[in-house]
């Protein structure tokens, strides 16, 4: 159950707060199925939108590396134009310590909007995080968004806190 927001010391906030369900579903050969509905509010804009979406990922383990190669589809229902998007992920996560506890990752988001077929964000992001305790995970990174056109790229520093519902 995600929640989001994203807020910007230059400009009113909350820039965009968001919500909603996903599930995970493994299936063979180490692919995970992704189905999963967000809800977000652009208050700067006066925009809600509905965003459905499904993801296949593949993961290969080597070792302590993971990588990862996600494949994400979106509609951005509500937005202007309601755009469909195709997102791909690739991660590269390297566990260490005692029970791997620590671990550090990079990935690169890429964007393809469907709707008019161009490449128009690109999303670099680098960090690391802890397992706090069996159902607590807390990551800090560095996120580098870099949008086609005339749009600004922004930089940000961010958190994910994660909760496991079942132990791992």
């Amino acid at each position: 159950m995600p929640l989001l927001a994203r807020t910007d010391s230059r400009l009113p906030n909350p820039q965009l707060a968001a919500t909603g369900i996903t599930a995970d579903f493994p299936l063979p050969w180490r692919l995970t199925l992704t189905a999963g509905y967000l809800f977000a509010d652009l208050p700067q804009r006066s925009i809600d939108v509905h965003l459905p979406l499904l993801a296949v990922t593949k993961t290969f383990r080597l070792g302590r590396f993971t990588l990862a190669d996600r494949n994400r589809s979106e509609k951005l229902v509500g937005f202007p134009t309601a755009p469909t998007r195709y997102r791909n992920r690739l991660l590269l996560d390297r566990s260490f310590g005692l029970h791997d506890q620590w671990h550090l990752f990079a990935d690169d988001d890429i964007f393809f909007n469907l709707s008019n077929t161009t490449w128009n964000q690109n999303r670099f992001q680098a960090g690391g995080g802890a397992r706090l305790n069996r159902r607590l995970f807390l990551d800090v990174y560095y996120l580098q968004r870099n949008p086609s056109g005339h749009a600004l790229t922004t930089r940000v520093l961010g958190t994910t806190l994660r909760v496991a519902l079942t132990p791992k």
